[in-house]
């Protein structure tokens, strides 16, 4: 690993509520290259992950304090160690940018291999039950991407409040599909959290003309805070806005985000969650035809290089 450079650091570790004023000293080389070496090792179990994520790894294994400062140091030792080349820049997820694009091709046969390369056979499309992943946060997507696509189930990140015209949007897809319409959520367990949560499945509701769904909220959850042992700090405001009720509701206990939760805990609940709605037999089924046609399709692009 390569020699890191200076940085700050937190003096002192605060309670475990919330973050305190702290005095800064400026680390050792020492210092610096132990949590260098703890977030690698964090980052190579968890990959791909995100940099809050491994910021709440680090706290619970006394890396770094859980402060801003802390977070700070997670945010400025992971971009060093990628561009020293110490760890890979997709071992790090940022969902928050996408690039639009067109996809285009060199030629027929480049399609055909594109398209062979890349087959799948859609999954959901004899189900009774349309699958789905909602979740708060893109930092939470990005580490959830892999899961949702191996299992072709859309994942929507709503980044806080969802606007009106994508829940409208996402909601009129359910007009001419009877099928049941079941939601795996994935959000903050404080009172902004579950303030969205609750507005989300409001809008869907309306939007789909008073569908209904079979929603469950996958994490973070009381359970999860408690057998996990997760982390957090006090909420920023005590109530939330019901939107069924048009009322405020109390709100106890800390606030808990999502990202608390281990990457690949977090993917394993998620995979667990979905799987649980597919039939194993019909998986095999579909595997096997899928794998003859995609060996067709490349046989056909080897065909038409050839002719």
């Amino acid at each position: 690993m390569t020699d890191p450079a200076g940085e700050g650091t937190a003096a002192a570790s605060p309670a475990a509520y919330g973050a305190g004023h702290l005095r800064r000293g400026r680390s050792t080389r020492a210092q610096m290259l132990s949590r260098r070496r703890a977030l690698y090792e964090i980052v190579a179990d968890a990959q791909p992950t995100g940099v809050r994520f491994t910021y709440y790894r680090a706290v619970a294994l006394g890396v770094v304090p859980k402060t801003e400062a802390g977070y700070r140091q997670v945010q400025r030792a992971l971009m060093d160690m990628r561009e020293a080349g110490d760890i890979p820049y997709e071992w790090i997820v940022d969902a928050t940018r996408w690039v639009h694009r067109a996809t285009t091709y060199d030629g027929v046969e480049d399609a055909l291999r594109e398209l062979g390369a890349s087959y799948r056979r859609a999954l959901w499309s004899s189900s009774n039950v349309l699958v789905e992943v909602w979740c708060e946060s893109k930092s939470a997507a990005g580490v959830l991407y892999p899961v949702t696509s191996e299992w072709d189930v859309p994942l929507y990140p709503i980044s806080g409040q969802t606007s009106a015209s994508f829940a409208y949007t996402a909601a009129r897809q359910y007009e001419h599909d009877p099928r049941e319409v079941a939601i795996l959520y994935i959000g903050d367990l404080d009172p902004a959290g579950v303030e969205i949560e609750a507005h989300l499945q409001d809008k869907l509701t309306r939007y789909s003309g008073g569908r209904s769904f079979r929603w469950r909220r996958l994490a973070c959850t009381p359970e999860q805070v408690e057998d996990m042992h997760l982390l957090g700090t006090a909420p920023k405001k005590n109530t939330w806005h019901d939107p069924i009720t048009e009322s405020r509701r109390r709100w106890d206990g800390p606030a808990v985000e999502v990202e608390a939760i281990e990457a690949p805990t977090l993917r394993t609940i998620v995979a667990e969650a979905i799987t649980a709605y597919i039939d194993p037999h019909e998986l095999r089924v579909l595997v096997a035809a899928e794998d003859s046609e995609r060996r067709g399709l490349l046989a056909l692009a080897g065909k038409w290089g050839t002719s």
